[in-house]
This record gives structure tokens, sequence and C-alpha cells, in this order.
């Protein structure tokens, strides 16, 4: 479970809106409120709504911190799980889940704004 103030703060003002992200600068405790439609390829590290799929099929509100550089890598995954935050691989998220690991993973997700480049969903061809 997420414990500090100043981390939740960043991830609720993430998962609220779809019309922006945090771009990070300097450092991880650094970061700028950024509106885009798309996030530009290799341009660094960005915080990001969106929703984790687990395999069970349940979604989950999450907010993501996506390396631009390494081809829309996430970097951390956190779950907004019956109001509370989780990093993605605590064990207490499962708990929270009510779900077993081979219920959650793998799993899939969603970001609520697009990735110019995202290696993990490719631009379906026609």
């Amino acid at each position: 479970m997420i414990t500090d103030t100043d981390m939740r703060q960043r991830l609720n003002l993430v998962r609220t809106s779809s019309l922006f992200v945090l771009q990070e600068y300097g450092n991880q405790e650094e970061a700028n409120v950024v509106s885009m439609t798309v996030v530009p390829k290799a341009s660094g590290m960005y915080w990001i709504g969106g929703s984790t799929i687990v395999r069970s099929g349940r979604e989950i509100e999450s907010v993501f911190r996506v390396d631009t550089n390494s081809s829309g890598t996430p970097a951390s995954i956190f779950w907004w799980i019956d109001g509370t935050w989780y990093k993605h691989e605590d064990a207490d998220a499962l708990i929270a889940l009510g779900l077993s690991k081979d219920e959650v993973f793998p799993f899939d997700w969603r970001f609520a704004i697009r990735l110019e480049e995202d290696i993990f969903h490719p631009p379906k061809s026609s």
C-alpha cells in the first residue's frame, strides 16, 4: 500500500484526468503537468492514467510511470483498489483485489493518452 502523502497526491492527480500527463524533469520528484493528445516517443518519463486488465478480465484503474525512451515501457504501475493505492508488484495488492497471482498475471493495460511509440501495443495494420 502506498502511504507517502506526496505520492498519493500525484497518483490522484493523474488518475482523475485523461487530458494531461505529468512529464518528469530533473529527478523523479519533479514533474510538469502537460496537456497532450499523444505522448511523443523518446521524450523521457511520463506519469499517465489508464487501466490494467488482469488475466481474469477485471479492469483496475491505474497510473503508469512510462519510459518513452524505451519504446513505452512501464517503469512502475500503480493500482487504485477500493480507494487505496498499491504498487502492482506488492503482495498486499493481490490481497486487496481478492485474486490469486494466476488470476492477475499476465495482464495488459490501456493508457488514457496514446503513446506515439508503444512496443507492447503496436498500431494494427489494415
